[in-house]
């Protein structure tokens, strides 16, 4: 766990998803209990090239680059999660077979996963890719807070993006198991849960240690606190059934302070649902306010890599709003006696959040983010 010595402030966002092509869109639609019911593709407009991820990720990009103030072609570093990168350009290479499938993002020439850094870095400025199954993005957005810790950037563009809704993956990821039947859904912590449904998205996140507009000192700042790393090798593609990497993650980042929101990794999966809020109840003491629990997985579907950056501008949204989202397709939930999980939306004053992510091959992180008050 690594404590930031000076404020790491979020200072914009971007979002695409299945439910909106902004982020408040996707943020209303989350609000009005608004869900996805199949495997979706994010809403926007695409072309055929670049290919799709890319162009979600640039429309992420400009959101956030205009909500900071920054300007496009500045003097800021960028750090990319995803877990394929333009996937679909790779599995589809030839433009005659472009123009019929409705899978085809991209050009004949697979460039690797630097192809979206490439494309959003400016100049000479640094840029870095980070891969590491669903939980890329809270990965990437851990590594930026440490560049900027390091004094190798002052300020840090965070994408996180995926566009693999593909026969390909819907037909391995039912192999696994971990797809639900299709009249239930996706259902974190729910008793009935079955599994999650695929989805694209693409989040962005500006980072910079100082506040990037004096006139406005007096409004309240979303931070990044504090961020811990972990890996777990139990199994290729099944959690650890203890969750002891998870729980002890939870105590880095929370650090004994009360916590208002926890956004759980919350697939929907039978087994991860289970452990997962085993170990979240663990990590509270009885002693402590309960918090309340959160997946956007039940409305937006599971956008593996992009995930854990969207589970945090989710996060930013409910501190400046003062709502816990619903969970919306929650009808029956795990029992639990130290989180509180809501169908409604519930109004309270987010003071501290927390965001966890997890992945294959063991990948797993936690970030807390804080309202800071003048």
């Amino acid at each position: 766990m690594l404590s930031n010595p000076q404020p790491i402030l979020i200072t914009g966002t971007g979002l695409l998803t299945p439910l909106g092509a902004t982020t408040n869109q996707t943020w209303q639609s989350i609000l009005n209990r608004q869900f996805i019911t199949d495997h979706t593709r994010s809403a926007g407009e695409f072309d055929n090239k670049p290919p799709r991820v890319i162009q979600m990720a640039q429309q992420a990009a400009s959101q956030a680059l205009a909500q900071a103030n920054w300007h496009p072609t500045g003097d800021y570093a960028t750090v990319i999660g995803t877990s394929k990168g333009s996937i679909e350009s790779w599995l589809t290479p030839t433009s005659k077979h472009m123009a019929i499938s409705p899978y085809i993002a991209g050009g004949p020439e697979p460039a690797g996963l630097a192809d979206i850094a490439a494309s959003l870095a400016k100049g000479d400025s640094p840029r870095l890719t980070i891969s590491a199954a669903c939980a890329s993005g809270l990965i990437a957005l851990i590594r930026a807070a440490m560049m900027i810790h390091s004094g190798e950037a002052a300020r840090v563009l965070v994408v996180a993006a995926e566009a693999s809704v593909h026969p390909l993956f819907i037909g391995s990821f039912k192999r696994l198991g971990v797809l639900p039947a299709p009249e239930i859904g996706c259902r974190p912590f729910d008793q009935t849960r079955d599994g999650f449904l695929m989805s694209e998205a693409a989040a962005a996140v500006c980072l910079q240690a100082d506040s990037p507009d004096k006139d406005s000192a007096s409004s309240p700042k979303i931070a990044l606190e504090h961020f811990a790393l972990g890996a777990d090798a139990t199994h290729l593609t099944a959690s650890d059934p203890s969750g002891r990497v998870l729980e002890h993650l939870i105590n880095k980042v929370t650090s004994n302070h009360p916590i208002d929101l926890v956004h759980a990794h919350g697939t929907g999966t039978v087994a991860n649902d289970e452990i997962e809020l085993a170990a979240i109840e663990r990590a509270f003491s009885p002693s402590t306010s309960s918090p309340f629990l959160y997946s956007h997985k039940g409305a937006l579907g599971h956008s593996l890599g992009a995930a854990g950056l969207v589970a945090v501008v989710l996060n930013v949204l409910a501190h400046q709003h003062g709502i816990v989202p619903p969970n919306v397709q929650t009808h029956h939930p795990l029992p639990a006696t130290r989180v509180t999980i809501s169908q409604e939306a519930i109004h309270r004053q987010i003071n501290r959040s927390i965001v966890l992510a997890a992945g294959f091959g063991g990948s797993s992180a936690a970030v807390s983010l804080v309202t800071r008050f003048p």
